[in-house]
């Protein structure tokens, strides 16, 4: 017997576990669960068993990584002067999972990074795939968050809102309400693109004539929107929006314009921010669950840092419908 294999029953005896499992902890193939993981790792340790890959793999089960979070600048200042909305939320998820994994998170603007970092999270809409693919060619892992954009075969964390909106439009349609328009943010943010698609699909499959506005958050359109809608549609009996900050400041243009809600117009929003539980009246909204999103992304991050599981997935999170006072 070989004193390599002898080495290797060495460890296997004091961690109280068989050389095929050292083995997978060693070459990273296979599920170990992370106790036992970490007792592999110490028997290694206590033994100084070192061949090549098994120091190789120790020195990075070790080390501290360090990791650029990458967004806009929209999305930077929601994250650093807006607490308890939708992106700062979804940034405390990645810091908390950060802090217990040896992970060093950095804020970065997409138009300032460091391409020597050990891995990336890429948040929100305004990630591009130009951008995407120059940090690829770091050959360093990469995660997206709330973004999805189809063929470059990376990881992906994002909320379901395909199937969020069916299930709203599907609650709404059940209560009788048919004239549903949908007011929706840029579709070249894959989840307002998701919440669009599920929208018309839905409306479509009960043979209702689906109607939607774009939004612009930026130089908010809303009242124009209303009046629109208002001149060319009618009166609609429900509102859906592709996000509560829409859905909240429809609210505010069809009161001023003399409409109650939800008596006239019932409005649902999209993710559940806090000012949902906080306006006039309480909008009924789709829960996202955004720290959940946030830590998710960071986990899956480790993992690709760890060498496990490289293969891209796509994670989607189900929402949550939350009936509050803004329909009936």
């Amino acid at each position: 017997m070989s004193s390599k294999m002898t080495r290797l029953i060495d460890v296997a005896k004091l961690a109280k576990v068989s050389t095929a499992t050292v083995s997978r902890v060693i070459n990273n193939n296979g599920y170990v669960s992370a106790r036992v993981k970490e007792r592999v790792l110490k028997a290694i340790e206590e033994l100084g068993y070192q061949p090549a890959r098994a120091a190789r793999f120790l020195a990075k089960s070790r080390q501290n990584f360090e990791v650029n979070i990458l967004a806009d600048d929209w999305v930077l200042k929601s994250i650093t002067t807006v607490l308890d909305e939708f992106y700062s939320i979804v940034h405390k998820g990645i810091i908390d999972f950060s802090k217990n994994h040896r992970m060093n998170v950095h804020l970065r603007s997409v138009n300032s990074w460091d391409k020597n970092a050990d891995g990336f999270l890429l948040i929100g809409g305004g990630i591009t795939k130009e951008l995407v693919k120059e940090v690829k060619a770091t050959k360093k892992p990469v995660v997206l968050v709330d973004q999805y954009l189809p063929g470059l075969k990376v990881d992906y964390v994002v909320s379901d809102g395909y199937d969020g909106a069916v299930f709203a439009v599907d609650r709404l349609i059940s209560k009788g309400l048919k004239r549903i328009v949908h007011i929706y943010g840029p579709l070249s943010h894959f989840g307002f693109r998701d919440r669009y698609d599920g929208y018309i699909a839905t409306m479509e499959r009960h043979g209702f004539m689906p109607k939607s506005y774009e939004f612009d958050e930026v130089s908010d359109n809303m009242g124009v929107i209303i009046d629109m809608m208002l001149r060319s549609y009618g009166k609609p009996e429900a509102i859906f929006g592709s996000n509560d900050t829409a859905a909240i400041r429809a609210m505010e243009e069809l009161k001023l314009r003399g409409f109650r809600i939800p008596d006239d117009v019932s409005v649902v929003g999209f993710d559940d921010i806090m000012s949902a539980s906080l306006v006039s009246p309480k909008l009924t909204t789709l829960k996202i669950f955004k720290y959940d999103l946030g830590s998710i992304a960071a986990r899956r991050l480790f993992n690709l840092l760890m060498g496990e599981e490289k293969h891209p997935v796509k994670i989607s999170l189900f929402t949550q419908y939350i009936e509050r006072e803004s329909t009936i």
